[in-house]
């Protein structure tokens, strides 16, 4: 009868790793958002991933040698966090400072800068199958500060 069963041994935990017991300290890899740089990037310190698809119609780039203005619209099939992640990853390495981060209704807005340039990513989710828009708006930041 099942209630009269002998009850079960209780289960051995696995040895640790030998390599650990000899004082080596194993780092685990840093975690990266699974989202690659693209090569075509419309401005060349303005991170974009990899499969994003621009939207032209709804996009516009003006470049001067003084003035850098843009809205890139792109879509990209991929979740919200992993897109937010890739700019909080990316956007140090072109000196961009992060300011702020909002997440609402299932989207998210990232404000970056450095002087004289301001950067809001914004990822807004289109529906079941639809993917995500991703609006990047680079303009001239005139803020004076020193330190973000």
């Amino acid at each position: 009868m099942p209630w009269q069963q002998k009850p079960m041994p209780p289960v051995e935990l696995l040895e640790d790793d030998p390599v650990e017991e000899q004082g080596i300290e194993t780092v685990a890899p840093p975690q990266t958002s699974g989202l690659q740089m693209a090569s075509n990037q419309r401005f060349r310190d303005v991170p974009l991933p990899k499969k994003a698809k621009e939207d032209r119609e709804r996009s516009y780039v003006y470049e001067s040698p003084n003035l850098q203005v843009g809205r890139m619209v792109y879509t990209i099939r991929a979740d919200v966090n992993d897109i937010a992640q890739f700019y909080i990853d990316s956007c140090p390495a072109a000196d961009w400072k992060l300011i702020n981060v909002k997440e609402a209704s299932g989207g998210a807005e990232l404000l970056f800068r450095k002087p004289g340039k301001k950067l809001e990513v914004s990822v807004i989710p289109l529906g079941p199958f639809q993917g995500k828009r991703l609006v990047l708006h680079l303009v001239p930041d005139q803020t004076t500060e020193t330190s973000f």
